[in-house]
Order: structure tokens, then sequence, then C-alpha cells
């Protein structure tokens, strides 16, 4: 079954209970001096609105690699809509790909499926653009490119030095995360559920220097 491997991964599935992602991302929002709105016809959706101009959404999942909730950080760069970029652990890339497999293997089917969310389609797609220079990220992490000299711009020493340090506390194997480009945007992705103030501190900081330098491309 699709997503079985992600699923074992993650640990048994909880049954969907009241979270408390929403009042954990107010909290934060509030002492970051952002706005937070609530979203019309999503029960228990939230936005934060912050003041560098990237947002943050909460809301049920629109990837089935997450059990629930999920939480995006999300900013318009104005970069070319054709570069694509993923960034991602070099345990979940495994996961996912385990499961493109098992789907293709599964129907029998020979090629990529565009019912598969932008990022899976990208693991078999896109080329891997080298961080043999920082060993810290390339022994655990891989970022993909359609466009490999935007990408390595893009890795200034300040982004790598805090993808290094993300790598070195929070950004841990088992936590399901990924942070994507597409269509000008950048996003990152991860699940909504079990929220933590300093975590969301940690992502909030890392998305702010990510999209800035990303901004600074376009």
């Amino acid at each position: 079954m699709m997503f079985d491997t992600i699923k074992r991964w993650m640990g048994t599935a909880k049954p969907e209970s009241v979270s408390a992602g929403p009042q954990v991302l107010t909290d934060w929002a509030k002492s970051e001096g952002h706005t937070v709105k609530a979203v019309s016809g999503h029960a228990h959706g939230v936005v934060v609105e912050t003041r560098a101009g990237w947002r943050v959404e909460w809301g049920h999942t629109q990837r089935p690699y997450f059990q629930h909730h999920e939480l995006r950080f999300r900013c318009d760069c104005g970069l070319s809509p054709d570069v694509q970029m993923l960034f991602l652990s070099k345990a979940m890339a495994q996961a996912l790909e385990s499961d493109v497999f098992l789907r293709f293997t599964d129907a029998m089917q020979t090629r990529i499926d565009n019912t598969l969310p932008d990022e899976m389609r990208w693991l078999a797609l896109h080329s891997k653009v080298s961080l043999a220079e920082h060993p810290v990220l390339s022994r655990r992490f891989m970022l993909l490119s359609n466009a490999e000299p935007v990408a390595r711009q893009w890795l200034t020493p300040d982004l790598l030095a805090a993808l290094e340090a993300a790598a070195s506390s929070w950004w841990t194997d088992g936590l399901v995360v990924l942070m994507t480009v597409n269509r000008g945007i950048l996003t990152i992705r991860m699940s909504g559920d079990d929220l933590e103030p300093n975590q969301l501190k940690l992502v909030g900081r890392l998305f702010d220097l990510a999209a800035a330098r990303l901004t600074a491309l376009s």
C-alpha cells in the first residue's frame, strides 16, 4: 500500500483528535509580532502573516506522507517559475522512493504518475546537486534541482551555515520535513501535529534566511 514505508518509519498512526497545533502556532506568531488569521471555510485552519512578507499555513494535510495536519512556510520569491529545487534528508528521500517504487510495481506502471506530489516525482526526474564540500550536510541530506546554477547561487555561506546548524540540532532523520522551490514559491512542509514553540522559532529563522536569499536571486 502506498506510503506504508513512511507510516512505518514515522511509527503507528494515531487516531485524529483535536490538535493543539493552532494554539501553539498562534502563541509563537504573537511572540514574533506576526498577524494570525483564521482560514474561512476550513475547520481550525490558521494562517500567519509575517512582518517579512512570507506566511505560515496550518491545516489538514495536503500530502499523504503526513498523518493528520500539515504546516507550510511559504514565500513567493519572484523567481522564474521554471526553477525547481528539493532539499530533504536522505532518510526521507529513501522512504519516498520506496513508496513510489511499490506504487509502480503493484500497478505494473512504467511511467511517473502525474498524480504524485511534485517532490516525489522530482526524486526520479531531477539531478542531484553535489554537497561534497559540506560534509555535515552531504552525510544526511540531498539537494535536487533542474537548475543547478541557481541552486548553487542560493547556497550562500550564511544559508549553508544555517542548514548545517539545523542538521546538527533540530532537523533529525526522524523529522518529516522538506523544502521545495516551485513556480517561484519557496515552501517548507512539515507535520502540523505535536508542534513545539522552540522548533517553530528555529524553522522560522531558517526559512526567513532561505527566502531572503532566493528573493535576491529573482
